[in-house]
Parts: structure tokens; C-alpha cells; sequence
């Protein structure tokens, strides 16, 4: 037997309340994939502007702007960087991405260029080290030429190649665009950390770093 009972008609009332949601959802949607978005924007460009330190798929990015020369940059790479390093870079959670903001004297400018020049032979990251093990005050002699040459022989890099690398400015036009990128994204300060492309201005702690990767982290 077919049923008598008359359909119920949807009021109008209760047709745009829906399509209210709808059009919520949609927008909430879209913010979703313009922050995600944002995100990877920030990731790609990381990876093909800087050195990078770790597994290149990790989840999280974070990147450094620093300047060699720059006390607060050297007490963040000897302290909370090794943290981070042994406990999340290590295990493939995090990746470090390295940019120059070298603002502070030619010292800065020179010593950027040197760790570049290692970085041709593979070792970007020892001479990250090195530079920051010998801050010794800002433009008072500590990266002259005849240092930086001396902790490159000290890696044992190819003494030719980095001395020519350094006589040519191969990496003074790279520096200079470093630096110019991170005032394009609003860096004022050494150093500056952007992780998944939000920025933190100024050092950080170990607490402060896991407080912000927490929910980043895969479930």
C-alpha cells in the first residue's frame, strides 16, 4: 500500500540555513588550504634557497636567518641548535634550513661567502661550527681572510679551490640576496627563525621550539 502521508516541504528559512552552512564550510575549507598552502610556498622556497641540514622530507622545516658575527646566532647554534639537532633532526622529524643575513660588517659579508666556498666541498654545516666556535667581537679581526683560510685548512678543504673561491666573490652575489630576502619577509633581528613559515624573532628556547612544533608533528 503506498503511504498517504504527504511529503513535509522544507521551509525557505530552513533552505538558507544549509546553504549558510554550506557556504561556511566552503570558506572554512579554502582558509585550510590557503594555510597549508602558505606552507609549503614557504617550505619550497626554504629548500632551494638555503643550506639545508637533515632529511629533505622531514615534516617540519625550520629556517635560520643569521649573521655570522652575531652573539645571540652563536649562543642559538652551540645551545639550543644541538638540541634540536640530536633529538628531532637526527630522527627525521625536523630539517634545518640556513640563510645569510650578514648586516653587521664586511666580516659578516666575508665569512657568509666562506661557508659558502665549503660548501662546494660538502662541508657548509663544519664551517657553520667553526665560524661560530670562533666569534671573538664584531669586526675586530676574528673572520679576516687570513682566518677564515685557516679554519677552512683546518677541515681540510681543498685549499686552492676555496682560496680562489674567496679571490672571486663566487657567493657575494648569493649573500647579498640572502639578506635581501630576509628583509622582504620582514627579518629585522638575528636570528630569526621561521618554522613551516611562521616567524620567531630572536632565539629561542628548546622549550620554546617544542611548544611550537607540537602540533606539527605527525600523529
Amino acid at each position: 500500500m503506498k503511504s498517504t502521508k504527504r511529503p513535509v516541504k522544507k521551509s525557505n528559512s530552513s533552505q538558507a540555513t544549509w546553504w549558510l552552512i554550506g557556504i561556511m564550510g566552503a570558506i572554512v575549507a579554502l582558509g585550510l588550504i590557503v594555510v597549508v598552502g602558505s606552507q609549503q610556498v614557504a617550505v619550497n622556497h626554504a629548500q632551494t634557497t638555503g643550506n639545508t641540514l637533515g632529511d629533505p622530507t622531514a615534516p617540519i622545516t625550520m629556517e635560520e636567518y643569521a649573521d655570522f658575527q652575531c652573539p645571540a646566532c652563536g649562543a642559538f647554534a652551540r645551545g639550543t641548535l644541538r638540541q634540536i639537532e640530536d633529538k628531532y633532526v637526527k630522527t627525521g622529524k625536523v630539517k634545518v634550513v640556513f640563510h645569510h643575513f650578514a648586516f653587521i660588517g664586511n666580516e659578516s659579508t666575508r665569512a657568509a661567502e666562506a661557508s659558502e666556498c665549503a660548501n662546494e666541498q660538502g662541508k657548509f654545516w663544519e664551517y657553520y661550527d667553526t665560524l661560530f666556535a670562533n666569534q671573538a667581537g664584531e669586526n675586530q679581526g676574528a673572520f679576516n681572510d687570513t682566518n677564515l683560510a685557516s679554519f677552512a685548512q683546518q677541515l681540510k678543504l681543498d685549499m686552492d679551490n676555496f682560496n680562489t673561491c674567496m679571490k672571486e666573490d663566487r657567493y657575494l652575489s648569493k649573500v647579498t640576496a640572502d639578506s635581501n630576502d630576509a628583509q622582504s619577509r620582514g627579518v629585522s633581528q638575528t636570528p630569526t627563525l621561521f618554522i613551516n613559515g611562521k616567524k620567531y624573532a630572536g632565539a629561542i628556547s628548546m622549550v620554546q621550539f617544542e611548544t611550537a612544533i607540537g602540533p606539527l608533528l605527525p600523529k
